[in-house]
């Protein structure tokens, strides 16, 4: 819920109009997308996002970003064995995605 609730709240922060969707991609098999239609984020910015305290431009520029959300994120989702990815463009949208895939763990 952690998880879900800070990208809903990214969203929402970032989103002044437009809209927020929520739906499971039909091409990438347990894939959960949040897009909005957002201010986005530069390229530039993008690699680092995952990065504990990296704030990219639009969070510095608005200060409303700690750098702790997407972080905290990754390495919540890390342990759950699932993956998270950012796809993004200024000015026009921001699409993340959860793979909801497991790696199966035998314990001896």
């Amino acid at each position: 819920m952690f998880v879900i609730e800070q990208i809903l709240s990214n969203a929402l922060k970032y989103t002044d109009s437009g809209e927020i969707s929520i739906y499971m991609d039909d091409e990438l098999h347990n894939t959960l997308v949040i897009e909005d239609t957002g201010i986005g984020i530069a390229q530039e910015d993008l690699p680092r996002v995952f990065e504990k305290g990296f704030t990219g431009y639009n969070g510095r520029l608005d200060k409303k970003s700690t750098g702790i959300g997407l972080f905290l994120c990754k390495r919540i989702l890390n342990k759950l064995s699932h993956t998270i990815s950012i796809e993004s463009e200024v000015g026009k949208s921001t699409k993340v995605k959860i793979r909801l895939d497991t790696v199966d763990i035998t314990f001896e």
